[in-house]
């Protein structure tokens, strides 16, 4: 008497429709890894305008460092931007900073200086208008202002939209007069 599963019809039947649902599964198109060809990698860098160190900083949840006061420059790898710059284009920065500003709290001394007090900010912010991919950029400024460029210039170059001429804590004067152009 044979059974029915261990006959060799049975099994051959069996083997080919797991084989089709294999097959069939294997060519699923909804899931697509090719990359957007509307976005581009972009790196990620800052430049600190404020009088508070950032420890570090994340735009859309990528990691970028931290940045001393009016310091800046160096970038990481890579966020996620588009090929064009469009209205309404936004990213969230968020960023952990020193609270030890003008004027200074005694918690600020120098002999406490691995425990100064921190604060952590989150905002949504709009990225300036770009012709071309380059490095997103932030910049950090003082009242915990934040802007966004994406540029091939640093700071200090003459050709960057900001033109603020290089990272360095901006005087009130300075701040107001950038914020307003």
């Amino acid at each position: 008497m044979t059974r029915p599963f261990t006959h060799p019809s049975r099994w051959l039947a069996t083997l080919c429709a797991l084989l089709a649902l294999l097959i069939l599964t294997a060519c699923d198109v909804t899931n697509d890894d090719r990359p957007d060809p509307n976005m581009s990698a972009s790196s990620l860098g800052a430049y600190n305008f404020s009088a508070e160190g950032i420890q570090e900083f994340f735009v859309d949840g990528v990691w970028g460092s931290g940045v001393g006061i009016g310091n800046g420059g160096g970038s990481v790898c890579c966020v996620m931007i588009p090929r064009k710059w469009h209205e309404g284009l936004q990213v969230t920065v968020e960023w952990r900073r020193s609270d030890c500003g003008v004027p200074k709290s005694p918690d600020c001394s120098l002999e406490n200086v691995g425990n100064w007090p921190k604060k952590t900010i989150k905002k949504t912010v709009p990225i300036e208008p770009y012709e071309e991919p380059g490095v997103t950029q932030v910049f950090f400024l003082p009242h915990d202002e934040i802007r966004i460029y994406v540029s091939e210039y640093g700071a200090h170059s003459p050709h960057h939209p900001a033109g603020l001429g290089g990272a360095r804590p901006l005087a009130e004067d300075e701040f107001n007069r950038y914020l307003n152009r």
